[in-house]
């Protein structure tokens, strides 16, 4: 069965919070960023036509279970691969690589990982990112989390003063320190060397081999073309240009 005339349009699930990644204009309710970008990349290689992409917004509390219950065709939200994710829902090859890293003020103290001794931490429920932290805690005397439903919430959990850093993947800071209203406020600091690369995959429902094989054959066009680097770059640079208020 061709997968496309069965069923004329994509579902992608995708991050509503995050510029630059993915995020939904309030004001014009349009779709941005580099994984809405890639889904629509995926559609039209699938369907003909990136138009045939809906989007549905998820959260890394949510997107396997939106999957599970078929709210959603695919998921592209920062879903790390991971073994025990695999068991739930059936990954593409890994559209990127990241690292683990932190997002703090220009200002602060913290410079590295054995620095977060003491240190409230802002991290997205659901996400691999507030795993290690947890794991990390004993290492890390009078550490504590500040959990948030979004990524976005990570940021804003520093800006308000209720917490000290974010931890997540090195891609997404970078996106929310960008499209920040004053970026320069903040740095990021890699400490990828204490944890497991986090490589990102698209997540189809368990068994749905036939969605699986199409993303798959669309990701390779894109790699072997240089188009998912340039998707990228080019959310970066719109980021770098985007007004603030």
């Amino acid at each position: 069965m061709d997968w496309g005339r069965a069923n004329g349009r994509l579902i992608a699930g995708v991050s509503f919070d995050i510029p630059g990644m993915g995020y939904r204009d309030p004001g014009t309710g349009a779709v941005t960023g580099f994984e809405a970008d890639l889904a629509r990349a995926v559609g039209e290689a699938i369907l003909g036509s990136a138009e045939r992409v809906e989007f549905v917004q998820v959260t890394d509390t949510g997107r396997i279970r939106d999957l599970q219950e078929g709210r959603v065709d695919v998921v592209a939200s920062q879903l790390t691969i991971t073994p025990d994710r695999a068991e739930l829902v059936d990954f593409s090859t890994p559209y990127c690589v990241t690292r683990e890293g932190l997002l703090v003020p220009r200002d602060s103290s913290i410079g590295g990982f054995e620095d977060l001794k003491g240190k409230r931490i802002a991290v997205t429920d659901g996400s691999v990112s507030l795993r290690r932290m947890r794991a990390a805690l004993p290492s890390l005397p009078g550490a504590t989390h500040v959990v948030t439903p979004l990524s976005a919430g990570n940021l804003a959990a520093i800006e308000r003063g209720e917490a000290d850093a974010a931890s997540n993947d090195m891609i997404n800071l970078t996106m929310l320190r960008a499209g920040s209203a004053d970026p320069e406020r903040y740095s990021i600091i890699d400490i990828g060397d204490r944890f497991d690369p986090k490589p990102f995959g698209m997540a189809v429902r368990k068994g749905d081999r036939t969605l699986l094989g199409l993303i798959d054959q669309a990701l390779a066009r894109l790699k072997a073309g240089g188009e998912l680097d340039r998707m990228l770059e080019a959310a970066l640079a719109r980021l770098a240009h985007r007004p603030t208020a």
